[in-house]
């Protein structure tokens, strides 16, 4: 899941997650996993399909990503981050579906905006090319 980008909205800094920035952390991680397009992946012997906005996990699995270039001073245990992870579910952010061996998390769809692919959308390349363009052409007058 190393293509691509996702999109933030500024209504982000409205959410309650935004004043705390492990919380943040967190759900950025959330973000980040959750798949872009229909997928497949294999846990042991079974096959597991993910839709978008889903990502599979587990208490350790979430702790080591998590705290993974942390400061052991600003690690946080996997228990704490099971705990912010309902959290996020009971304020709506989120579902889990969870079984013995994992859990599927589904971010809800209005928090989502994914895109694959590296070619920007041609409604914000366009104003950067006319900005240059008149640029240049002033460039050019002045000369």
């Amino acid at each position: 899941m190393q293509e691509g980008y996702v999109k933030l909205y500024r209504k982000l800094t409205t959410e309650a997650v935004w004043s705390d920035p492990l919380k943040l952390r967190l759900w950025l991680q959330c973000l980040m996993k959750a798949a872009y397009k229909d997928k497949e992946i294999m846990i042991g012997n079974q096959l597991i399909k993910l839709q978008p906005g889903q990502f599979v996990t587990g208490r350790e699995s979430l702790s080591k990503e998590f705290n993974r270039d942390l400061q052991s001073k600003d690690q946080v245990s996997d228990k704490t981050l099971w705990r912010w992870l309902k959290v996020f579910e009971t304020t709506g952010l989120l579902t889990i579906n969870s079984t013995n061996k994992y859990s599927i998390v589904t971010v809800k769809n209005e928090n989502l905006d994914f895109e694959s692919g590296h070619q920007l959308s041609n409604e914000s390349t366009t104003p950067v090319q006319q900005m240059t363009t008149k640029k240049n052409v002033k460039n050019y007058k002045k000369k």
